[in-house]
């Protein structure tokens, strides 16, 4: 009995991934979104790591109506491609 159960898990697991890659071929499947565009992150990023601009984390995070966690990233990565680094 346990053979037939963990065989349709199999299938299940198997029928998953095929549609998965179906999706992703078609450009249906993109994973979560970023909560700030790309532009938004670059100029996170300049304006807390300037000098002259004395932007904090919390003026920050006031600023852009995200949280602090969304703008800590957003200061310790370069985000060049429009995606995050994968951690």
């Amino acid at each position: 009995m346990a053979m037939v159960a963990e065989f349709e898990a199999n299938l299940n697991h198997l029928r998953t991934r095929e549609g998965m890659a179906k999706a992703r071929a078609k450009g249906r499947l993109k994973g979560k979104q970023p909560k700030l565009p790309l532009a938004a992150r670059r100029t996170i990023h300049r304006r807390y790591h300037d000098p002259d601009d004395d932007a904090s984390l919390a003026d920050l995070t006031e600023e852009y109506s995200v949280g602090r966690s969304t703008i800590h990233r957003s200061t310790i990565h370069r985000f060049i491609s429009g995606t995050a680094p994968r951690a």
